[in-house]
């Protein structure tokens, strides 16, 4: 693997080439490591998790993790991936009372640079750094060719990036592609759509593919199928063993089926041919019910575009800390020392 944990013991400053403070930073919770890269090999260390709640601003929480390191490490920069758009080097979260800047950050981490990045823009910056143990490849194409990589998700909402390859290192495009319109393939995927076009308006990726897209899908499956939708939470509907189990496995499976045909609309959209990435909360736990060659089926019908497609891998993401890992990368070595 190009990218481990080791105990803290195991450190060794005289090797190191850069080392960094990185966190992922949520509503709930922030977690931080010490990044530690040399020569293309990158290790995390230190990792710590906190809950969010009753701290004042980031600032404090990165004082009680310096603090239980035994004190602040000399850093030469510090990358926090987190869950909203960055603008002007700053985010203002919504569901906390935190502004975080690069300054600030830069002045409570003692970092020589400093860089806030979207999390998926972290999961981008992963991507190169991916290997087998750190992924599911879905069907029989595991290399794909250019290096244009995309990453997607669903979990709260739906998130994209595409990490594009350069001279001078790899560069992240963030995207909004979660509010693109969504497109029906079949009688039934319309049926749905028009039953949430009553409900929403205009229906967009996001509004199937993501927790509570997984609560209007299920609410559009029971009334196409003239069911009646129980009140479920979307852990309840990935949970097909509990109420209304019939009702849920339509869900997923349609919920499946649904990403498969996104994944390939991104990988021609962002023209992804080394290989597009499925990350989120919500895919990863739904593994169990993939299907690797109907997704690969509905990824791929793409006429009359469908042979490029089928030479794009898939792959779902599995490493735990793959935003961390991200984070790590997301400044060039001549970012760190210019």
């Amino acid at each position: 693997m190009t990218a481990h944990f080791e105990s803290p013991s195991a450190s060794s400053a005289a090797s190191v080439t850069f080392r960094g403070l990185v966190g992922d930073i949520g509503g709930t919770n922030a977690r931080f490591a010490i990044a530690e890269r040399d020569h293309g090999k990158t290790k995390l260390r230190n990792f710590k998790s906190f809950e969010t709640h009753g701290y004042p601003n980031i600032y404090a929480v990165i004082a009680d993790y310096f603090r239980d390191l035994g004190g602040r490490p000399e850093l030469d920069y510090a990358v926090l991936a987190v869950a909203g758009p960055v603008k002007n080097g700053q985010i203002k979260f919504t569901n906390l009372d935190w502004l975080v800047t690069e300054a600030e950050l830069a002045k409570s981490s003692g970092a020589k640079k400093s860089r806030l990045i979207n999390d998926y823009a972290a999961l981008a910056y992963a991507l190169p750094y991916m290997d087998g143990d750190d992924i599911k490849t879905l069907g029989p194409v595991t290399k794909g060719f250019g290096d244009v990589h995309a990453v997607m998700g669903a979990g709260t909402g739906f998130g994209a990036s595409v990490l594009v390859g350069g001279p001078y290192g790899p560069y992240c495009l963030s995207t909004e592609s979660g509010h693109a319109s969504w497109a029906p393939v079949n009688d039934f995927e319309a049926d749905i759509h028009r039953f949430l076009r009553k409900k929403l308006g205009r229906v967009t990726i996001e509004n199937l593919l993501s927790g509570p897209g997984l609560v209007n899908l299920y609410q559009a499956v029971s009334s196409v199928r003239g069911e009646k939708a129980l009140e479920l939470t979307p852990a309840q509907i990935t949970n097909i063993e509990g109420p209304d189990g019939q009702g849920c496995r339509y869900t997923v499976e349609t919920f499946l089926d649904i990403l498969a045909s996104v994944c390939g609309d991104l990988a021609l959209c962002h023209g992804a041919t080394s290989g597009m990435f499925i990350a989120g909360g919500i895919a990863p736990r739904l593994l169990r019910f993939i299907d690797e060659g109907r997704f690969r089926a509905r990824m791929e019908a793409k006429a009359p575009l469908a042979d490029l497609v089928a030479a794009i891998p898939s792959h779902i993401i599995t490493h735990p800390c793959a935003a961390l890992l991200g984070s790590a990368h997301a400044l060039t070595d001549a970012e760190i020392t210019g």
